[in-house]
């Protein structure tokens, strides 16, 4: 075990190959992080489950609640944006389409992925499903996760946007209330990871 003491106040330990810095500890400027490091997690776990739908054919925001800020550390941190959420897909053919999307900076996650292709009408996603199973409380979790670059260290905050091709897409729970179905939070974490 090696320990390094600043002022006698521990701010290093190694045991085994495992380093860590004890809670409360404040890093100064210049420090460097290993690649690949955690620098910080941000997470958004609601305490009200509330239900939320999608009607539109457009891309709109699910539900407010589910905007997530985090402030990196570092311009040239890569920032994994991870949601989850159940869906109930009121057991239609229509297509669900969903995507993460930049409130502060009003663009897209990824606005400039290349594109298709010629002859494509394709609509770009980070997450799509169609649900045709039994009836209204038919449900999943709906996964989403990508990796975008900081860029810097302003704050920004991202949402998650979704359409549908016509019918009600419920987020949640399900439309129907009784003790066969199930509700859940969603949840939506952002991890800010050294380069």
């Amino acid at each position: 075990m090696a320990t390094l003491k600043l002022n006698n106040t521990t701010v290093f330990t190694e045991t085994n190959g495992a380093a860590s810095i004890p809670s409360g500890v404040t890093i100064g400027n210049g420090v460097k992080f290993p690649a690949g490091h955690i620098v910080q997690i941000v997470h958004n776990v609601p305490t009200t489950v509330t239900l939320a739908t999608t009607t539109t054919t457009s891309y709109a925001e699910i539900q407010t609640e589910m905007r997530t800020s985090i402030t990196p550390k570092f311009s040239n941190s890569l920032l994994i944006l991870e949601w989850d959420a159940l869906h109930g897909g009121n057991n239609t053919s229509n297509i669900l389409a969903a995507k993460f999307y930049d409130v502060t900076n009003n663009t897209d996650v990824h606005s400039s992925v290349p594109a298709l292709g010629t002859g494509s009408a394709r609509v770009f996603s980070h997450g799509s499903e169609r649900q045709v199973d039994s009836d209204l409380n038919d449900r999943s979790t709906f996964k989403m996760k990508t990796v975008v670059s900081a860029q810097n260290t302003n704050s920004r905050t991202y949402s998650i946007y979704a359409k549908t091709e016509g019918v009600t897409h419920y987020w949640n729970m399900t439309g129907t209330d009784n003790s066969g179905c199930t509700y859940a939070p969603f949840c939506f974490i952002i991890m800010e990871i050294a380069q």
